[in-house]
């Protein structure tokens, strides 16, 4: 059994399927549906910047498998790595300003090779990420247990919703 929750009520709901079992036709037609849209949804950006080809797609297809989560296509889950293309764009950014473009006329995926471009001809943005996050990381370590026992959270919707009832009720009287 697998617990599921339905409007914030749970339900115990049994496992239907299990490896090696047999679809009927309709079953095999929603498994190819929700395939072919994960495919469309986890390729959607490299088609919109232009550079998906029907090899990229092949080699997707061929690898994809249902349940197993993996990184974005063309993201990078390196905090390092993500820094250093953020400054490098902002860079890039700055200079196209410098000579009266912007950076919003140009693709995405132009910009993020001229980002890797420069990364490779500068190690010094690298450095300077490498600097930055262990900064982040040393200020999300610290312990601030001082500064959040003074935050008072806000009052959960319901309490927001029957707090002001009585007051609208009072304007339409």
């Amino acid at each position: 059994m697998e617990q599921i929750t339905i409007a914030a009520q749970t339900f115990n709901v049994p496992l239907r399927y299990e490896e090696c079992h047999e679809l009927s036709a309709g079953e095999a037609s929603a498994l190819n549906q929700t395939y072919h849209e994960n495919i469309r949804n986890n390729l959607a950006k490299k088609a919109k910047e232009g550079v998906l080809t029907q090899a990229d797609v092949d080699a997707y297809a061929s690898e994809y498998q249902f349940g197993v989560r993996a990184a974005g296509v063309g993201v990078s889950r390196d905090p390092v790595m993500s820094e250093a293309m953020r400054i490098a764009k902002k860079q890039i950014g700055e200079l196209l300003k410098k000579n009266g473009k912007r950076i919003g006329d140009y693709e995405v995926a132009a910009i993020n090779q001229a980002a890797k471009n420069l990364l490779d001809k500068d190690p010094a943005i690298l450095e300077l990420a490498k600097q930055r996050v262990a900064e982040q990381q040393s200020l999300a370590s610290a312990d601030l247990g001082d500064i959040l026992s003074g935050l008072t959270a806000k009052p959960a919707p319901e309490a927001q919703a029957s707090a002001t009832a009585p007051a609208a009720e009072t304007k339409a009287a």
